[in-house]
């Protein structure tokens, strides 16, 4: 790198010593041509002596060109002067350390420029990659947003599809209503509680009913609290309040109040699960009243 320095101060040297050389070899030129042209001019006027104007103006051509020589040998002079001096101060200051020291800044100012071009596209680039991350990032938002809604959608179609497939189901497996010559097993559907008035023998459930006398006829009517709350029971439950009847002997006559006909829903699932059928008979009123002695009719089982 000092070499490369040197030689470039060197050759900046040699190129101002050509164009002086050049200048004095002008100048010489110069002072030639107008020693030809002023013998020329006398042997004409040797020759023609009727002519003093023609000498006139060759003697002032000479003394512009004389004068134009003067100009560049001084001109001359001046360029050796700086070439010297260019010399001495390049000897003086110029030395090969502050020489290489140059050549260093100069080419770490160039690769500091680089890496800044570098740096600058660098950005460019990652401000373009951050700008394409937060596009791509809403998109993201909107499609998630989109899928939450699709699967909420779903749900609630599936939901509604499973609503439908069991009222299908349970409406394809409840037979129509037909004559029966079983004996009836009385049951009542009282304030959503499902009470058992008679059992299989016959004999009235005490433990869910009680009798009462009412114009001198027996009644019977569901135990408050007693029974079981069907909204709040398990499907095995409420099956368990028809064990010991027979699907081929006995059919469950079900009284069901007006307020309790939402809950008939899960007893009627358990008694089409167990094979029972069953006859819907609805009271005029909120409560079940059971009356004793009350007169035989044909019933229609489903």
């Amino acid at each position: 790198m000092t070499r490369r320095a040197t030689e470039n101060s060197s050759e900046s040297l040699e190129l101002l010593l050509d164009t002086i050389c050049n200048t004095f070899g002008a100048v010489i030129f110069i002072s030639i041509l107008v020693a030809v042209l002023v013998s020329q001019s006398g042997e004409t006027s040797s020759q023609d002596d009727g002519q003093p104007d023609a000498a006139a103006e060759a003697a002032a051509e000479a003394a512009i060109v004389q004068t134009e020589i003067q100009a560049a040998q001084e001109r001359v002079r001046v360029l050796a002067g700086q070439l010297r001096q260019q010399k001495l101060v390049t000897r003086r200051f110029a030395s090969e350390e502050s020489l290489a020291l140059a050549g260093l800044i100069r080419q770490r100012t160039e690769e500091r420029v680089r890496l800044m071009a570098q740096k600058s596209e660098a950005v460019k680039e990652i401000s373009a990659v951050k700008a394409e991350s937060v596009s791509l990032q809403q998109q993201f938002e909107q499609q998630e947003a989109m899928l939450k809604a699709a699967m909420a959608e779903n749900k609630r179609l599936k939901q509604q599809l499973n609503k439908q497939q069991q009222l299908s189901g349970r409406t394809a497996r409840i037979p129509r209503l037909r004559k029966t010559d079983k004996v009836p097993v009385v049951y009542a559907l009282d304030d959503s509680r499902l009470h058992r008035v008679t059992t299989a023998a016959q004999t009235v459930d005490n433990a869910d009913c009680e009798r009462n006398t009412k114009l001198g006829v027996e009644v019977i009517t569901p135990r408050a609290g007693a029974g079981v709350a069907v909204e709040n029971s398990q499907p095995a439950e409420i099956e368990s309040r028809f064990a010991g009847l027979s699907k081929d002997n006995h059919f469950v006559q079900v009284f069901v109040s007006r307020d309790s006909f939402a809950a008939f829903h899960p007893v009627r699932d358990a008694l089409v699960h167990q094979g029972l059928e069953y006859e819907v008979i609805i009271t005029e009123n909120d409560q079940v009243e059971l009356f004793m002695g009350e007169s035989q009719r044909e019933s229609f089982v489903q």
